[in-house]
């Protein structure tokens, strides 16, 4: 089962690092496959970049609402934009060569019930 054991529900240190590496390569697969998905939408042009962003949009949206209660999810919406932000920022800062300090919120989310 790994080189940590579990003690009850706790994993010691050696499972805790395996777990993180897991989730890091994880991670790391995934923004590898969106790059791939956003490279060969580039290559269709501009329409492609624009619908292949809606897509991975709705898709975070979805799975957001999937895992959230309803009234926590303006709080689940500002963490998601503010980490859209963080990336925009982030590549800001690596093509300047600046640091570069991006702040992106929600200010109203509102819903309607039918």
């Amino acid at each position: 089962m790994g080189e940590g054991t579990r003690t009850s529900q706790k994993w010691t240190r050696k499972g805790a690092t395996k777990v993180n590496n897991t989730a890091q390569t994880s991670r790391k697969a995934t923004f590898n496959q969106l790059q791939k998905m956003f490279e060969e939408a580039a290559v269709e042009g501009p329409e492609a970049i624009q619908s292949h962003l809606r897509d991975v949009a709705f898709s975070l949206g979805a799975q957001a609402a999937i895992i959230t209660e309803p009234n926590q999810m303006p709080q689940a919406i500002n963490d998601l934009v503010t980490h859209f932000g963080r990336g925009i920022g982030t590549v800001i800062e690596e093509v300047t060569g600046k640091e570069s300090k991006l702040d992106v919120a929600v200010y109203a989310v509102s819903s309607s019930k039918h």
